[in-house]
């Protein structure tokens, strides 16, 4: 089954593969069960494996077995693993860095990423982002929040912009903004609340 290019980054033959080396080159530490790819992909199983096999051959991802398990990872030694990092980095690093930085701070109840970035990460086609805009909800400290908005904007090499709302606005939206945002495509990279967003 043939599955679109990649909108955030349309060198990339498909989004699944796109998503998945960012998921695993952006982490050269994670080491990642090939049956547990597919919710990142964002295709079924059988295309996963399909994905993951062309990366490995391609020399991308390495594996290794253990047991009847195979788990594949970054293949740090390849010659196009920095080039490639440098560029999922700027494609996808928002899905990725935002919760780390934002996961240290205490008081955030959930971290959504919103408007042309989350709009092409989820595959509306235009022109890549100059942006990155967040939502967070739920009362951290402002100081606290400065530093990670500044480390954010020198990880991901482009302006950050985070917008903090209660969890009341959250959930009643009582605005046009947050009633746009809660309608329009939108990525929750971080939820501290335990229920579905």
């Amino acid at each position: 089954m043939a599955t679109a290019p990649s909108a955030l980054m349309p060198i990339f033959r498909s989004e699944a593969q796109a998503r998945i080396l960012a998921w695993l080159l952006l982490r050269p530490d994670r080491e990642q069960p090939i049956a547990t790819l597919a919710p990142v992909a964002g295709v079924a199983q059988p295309n996963t494996l399909r994905e993951v096999n062309r990366l490995v051959e391609g020399g991308l991802l390495r594996e290794r077995r253990a047991g009847n398990t195979r788990l594949v990872a970054a293949n740090t030694s390849s010659p196009y693993f920095e080039p490639l990092v440098q560029i999922l980095g700027r494609a996808y690093g928002p899905a990725v860095v935002v919760p780390q930085e934002l996961a240290k701070i205490p008081g955030i109840e959930l971290a959504v990423i919103i408007g042309s970035w989350a709009r092409r990460y989820h595959g509306e086609p235009g022109p890549p982002p100059n942006d990155v805009d967040v939502i967070v909800v739920g009362s951290p400290r402002p100081r606290e929040l400065r530093g990670a908005n500044a480390r954010l904007e020198e990880l991901l090499s482009v302006p950050v912009q985070l917008t903090v709302v209660t969890p009341e606005d959250w959930a009643e939206q009582p605005t046009v903004f947050l009633q746009t945002v809660r309608s329009s495509p939108h990525l929750t990279v971080l939820d501290n609340t335990g229920a579905e967003q």
